[in-house]
C-alpha cells in the first residue's frame, strides 16, 4: 500500500446542514372559542365560531417585523365588522404574517378561522395543513391537505405534502397513491420519486426504491438527502460499493418542489430569516460570493446569530478565503462553545494551515461533543499523526472504524499508522 501523504493532511468536512427557513413553531393551538360578533347576523350570515388568536409579544422583534405583526393584529381587531369573505382574507393574510415569523399558534388560529369563514377557498386549508405538517400534527395536516386538494384540483403541492404526511403516519398505501398522483406534474415529479423510493424501501422492494431514488437525483443532483435512503437500498441489494459511495455523498441539499403559496409567503419576509434563507439558497446553488454578501447583511442585524457565522465561514471556505473562514468559525465558537460543528470547522482549518496543536484542541472538543461524528474523528486522527502522536491517532482510527467499518480512508490511515508504529518499535 502506498503511504498516505503526510505533508498535506486530507481533511474532511460535514456538509452544511440545512438552515431551517422557519423556527420551531408554537403548539398553542387549542384556544377557547368565541362566536363572530353581531356583524354576522347583521349581514344575514350564520354565525361562525372562530378560534381566539393567542397574544403575541413583539418587544424583541426587529422594527420592520414588529410593524408587520402589529399591522396584522390591527386588521384582526377590525375583522368582526367585515363580510365573511373579507374577514376570511384578513385572517388568512394575518396568518401568513404570523407563519412567516414562526408565530405558529397565532398562524394556525388565523388559517383555521379563514377556512371557516371562506370554506371554498383552498388557500387557507393548504396553509393550515402545511403548518400542521411542519410541527408533526399529522391528523390535522391530513384533514386540511385533503380539503385543499378537494377544493382545488389539481393541487400538486397539496398532493405531495399529503403523501409526506401519510408516509409519516405509516399508511404506505395512501402515501403511494398521493406520490403517484404527484408524479404526473413537472413541479412535483422529482419530489414524488423521492417519496415513492422511500415507500418502496419501507415495503422491502429495494430495486424499486433504487429506481425512484436515482430518478430523483437525476432530476435534482443537488438533493443530497436522497443519498441516504439510496445507500440503504443498495445495501439491501448487496451492492456495498454503491452503498458506500451513496453514504459518502449524503448531505444537506433538500428535494425541492414547486409550492407557489409558500414561495409567495417568503417574499414578504422583512426579517433576518429572509436574509438567512436567501444566503442559504445562494450557497446551495454554488453562488458563494452572493451567499457571503447576503449573510453579512444578516450578521449586521444580529451579530450573535450562530447560524449566520457558520454559513459565512463555509461560504468563505468555498471562496478560498481560509483566513476569513477561520475568523467566522472562531466567532461561532465564541457564541456557542458547545457547538460541535463550529469546533469541527475551526479545527479543520487550523490543521490545514499547520496550527496542529490548536487544531487538536478544537477537534478533540468536537469529538467530546459528538463522539459519533466520523469527520471529527478522522480529522483529529490526521492532526495527531502529523504532530507525531501516533498511538493517539491510531486510537481515533480504531474508534472511527467502530462507527463506520467500511470507511476506506480510515482503514488506509489505520494501516499506515500501524506500519509506522511497527517500524518505530523495530528500530528501537
Amino acid at each position: 500500500m502506498a503511504p498516505l501523504p503526510w505533508s498535506a493532511p486530507k481533511l474532511r468536512r460535514s456538509l452544511v446542514r440545512p438552515i431551517a427557513l422557519l423556527l420551531l413553531l408554537s403548539l398553542q393551538w387549542l384556544m377557547p372559542l368565541r362566536p363572530l360578533q353581531a356583524a354576522a347576523a347583521a349581514a344575514g350570515r350564520q354565525p361562525v365560531t372562530l378560534a381566539a388568536v393567542p397574544p403575541i409579544d413583539v418587544s424583541a422583534m426587529e422594527p420592520a417585523v414588529r410593524e408587520q405583526v402589529e399591522a396584522a393584529r390591527r386588521s384582526l381587531a377590525a375583522a368582526p365588522a367585515l363580510p365573511a369573505a373579507k374577514a376570511a382574507d384578513v385572517h388568512g393574510e394575518a396568518g401568513k404574517t404570523f407563519l412567516l415569523y414562526a408565530l405558529g399558534g397565532a398562524a394556525m388560529a388565523c388559517f383555521e378561522n379563514a377556512a371557516a369563514l371562506a370554506p371554498e377557498d383552498a388557500r387557507w386549508a393548504y396553509y393550515a395543513g402545511a403548518l400542521a405538517q411542519r410541527v408533526g400534527d399529522l391528523e390535522r395536516a391530513r384533514r386540511h391537505l385533503r380539503r385543499a386538494g378537494d377544493l382545488q384540483a389539481p393541487f400538486p403541492a397539496a398532493i405531495y405534502r399529503l403523501g409526506e404526511v401519510e408516509l409519516l403516519r405509516g399508511d404506505l398505501a395512501a402515501a403511494d397513491r398521493a406520490f403517484t398522483a404527484a408524479l404526473a406534474f413537472p413541479g412535483t415529479a422529482a419530489a414524488a420519486h423521492f417519496g415513492l423510493g422511500r415507500v418502496a424501501l419501507q415495503r422491502g422492494d429495494a430495486s424499486q426504491a433504487v429506481e425512484h431514488l436515482e430518478a430523483a437525483l437525476q432530476a435534482q443532483p443537488q438533493a443530497a438527502v436522497v443519498h441516504a435512503p439510496l445507500a440503504a437500498a443498495y445495501r439491501r441489494l448487496g451492492q456495498l460499493d454503491k452503498a458506500q459511495a451513496q453514504a459518502a455523498a449524503y448531505g444537506s441539499g433538500e428535494v425541492r418542489f414547486v409550492d407557489v403559496l409558500m414561495s409567495q409567503l417568503q417574499a414578504a419576509n422583512a426579517g433576518n430569516m429572509r436574509r438567512i434563507a436567501a444566503a442559504t439558497e445562494s450557497y446551495h446553488r454554488g453562488s458563494y460570493a452572493e451567499a457571503a454578501a447576503e449573510i453579512r447583511q444578516a450578521i449586521a442585524v444580529d451579530p450573535q446569530s450562530l447560524r449566520s457565522w457558520m454559513l459565512l465561514g463555509h461560504a468563505q471556505e468555498r471562496l478560498g478565503d481560509a483566513a476569513g473562514a477561520e475568523q467566522s468559525f472562531r466567532r461561532a465558537v465564541e457564541i456557542d462553545p458547545g457547538h460541535f460543528r463550529a469546533r469541527l470547522g475551526l479545527g479543520t482549518l487550523l490543521a490545514q494551515r499547520g496550527a496542529r496543536r490548536e487544531a487538536i484542541e478544537q477537534l478533540s472538543a468536537a469529538v467530546r461533543l459528538r463522539p459519533d461524528l466520523p469527520d471529527a474523528r478522522f480529522n483529529l486522527a490526521k492532526a495527531l499523526a502529523e504532530e507525531g502522536r501516533l498511538p493517539e491517532a491510531l486510537a481515533q482510527c480504531d474508534a472511527l472504524l467502530q462507527l463506520t467499518p467500511q470507511d476506506r480512508d480510515a482503514q488506509a490511515l489505520r494501516d499506515e499508522l500501524r506500519g509506522r508504529l511497527g517500524q518505530g518499535r523495530s528500530g528501537g
